[in-house]
């Protein structure tokens, strides 16, 4: 199963980095350009076994795709972790959010995804092709833009 993993040291404190993420808005606002999502609403609050459906529209697929996100972990202020739920568009998805607290009012932002494509061989194929890469260049924009926002407005 491929793991990626990205991380960011934030100059903002660990409690509001954590507050940001812990809501809808953060995934609207870390969302890149030429991706689109819809948010149910009213939006639900996030915590543990929160179930949230997202419709997500993302280049190379031209059609929207259901994702059913559960929160299995919430362990304020220092991790949560989503899961794909009964459906969505990976075999299997399992994305770990972590907040380490550096001291000096710094974070460091983790995130670990474990995720294996859909199609057997064929996902393997489009992983190698391009999964892979949208998903890093997805990841590089969040950690990007997360500390742009956070570091302007601590």
């Amino acid at each position: 199963m491929p793991r990626l993993q990205f991380v960011t040291e934030i100059d903002c404190p660990q409690n509001r980095v954590w507050e940001f993420h812990g809501t809808l808005d953060a995934l609207e606002a870390l969302t890149p350009p030429g991706t689109k999502i819809k948010l149910p609403e009213p939006r639900p609050t996030l915590g543990q076994n929160a179930r949230v459906t997202i419709v997500v529209t993302q280049p190379p697929v031209p059609f929207p795709l259901k994702w059913e996100s559960v929160m299995t972990v919430w362990e304020p202020p220092l991790r949560f972790v989503d899961e794909q739920g009964a459906f969505g568009p990976w075999k299997t998805w399992h994305h770990e959010h972590r907040f380490e607290d550096l001291g000096d009012g710094r974070t460091r932002l983790i995130d670990t995804i474990d995720y294996e494509p859909p199609l057997g061989p064929l996902g393997k194929i489009a992983d190698a092709l391009f999964l892979r890469r949208q998903i890093t260049a997805g990841f590089t924009y969040r950690h990007r833009k997360t500390k742009e926002l956070l570091e302007a407005n601590p």
